[in-house]
């Protein structure tokens, strides 16, 4: 069980943005040739591809948090003291939070409006609550992300590819001196 879920906090949203490009490669290419070979388009697949990018926007912004690659000012972070560094880190994680807590409870608030009204998608027939759950499902993701880069900053062990890289990294006993002899 703990095995599956450390798989899971490891791969979850790489798994569905591979899935998402597939789906998004595959309905244009059929499109693509529905469209040239036998002059017949589709009609729903741009809208299958374009919800699949934007599903996978979301999921993005979670995977990146996952695996730190934020946007981030490199040059700043250096260019400061390592106190002054590690609290603009830790102030831009807290925002990040902040911001992304706030577009999930928005995101709740128009899931409910859609789940209220009923709407469903002209091009696919099929209700749009559908989408904005997974956009809703996308941001909580990422609030999670948000909350899990906080622990790891204030508690690095806890984070399993720090565990990882300190496990496996060789011992840095090797100095200029010892080189020397």
């Amino acid at each position: 069980m703990i095995t599956a879920i450390k798989w899971l906090d490891k791969n979850f949203e790489k798994y569905i943005l591979v899935f998402l490009l597939i789906v998004i490669t595959g309905v244009l290419s059929l499109q693509v040739v529905m469209r040239f070979i036998f002059n017949s388009p589709t009609f729903w697949s741009d809208r299958v591809a374009q919800l699949s990018l934007v599903i996978s926007t979301f999921f993005s912004i979670s995977y990146c948090i996952r695996r730190g690659s934020s946007l981030k000012i490199d040059l700043l972070i250096k260019a400061i003291p390592a106190h002054a560094a590690k609290a603009l880190t830790l102030l831009v994680k807290v925002i990040l939070l902040a911001f992304f807590s706030l577009l999930a409870a928005a995101s709740w608030v128009t899931l409910g409006q859609y789940v209220e009204r009923g709407t469903t998608d002209v091009a696919l027939g099929m209700p749009i609550t559908y989408l904005y759950t997974l956009v809703f499902a996308g941001l909580v993701l990422t609030v999670i992300r948000c909350v899990q880069a906080l622990v790891f900053e204030f508690f690095p062990e806890k984070n399993p590819e720090v565990l990882a890289k300190i496990i496996t990294s060789p011992p840095a006993s090797d100095t200029k001196d010892d080189k020397d002899k």
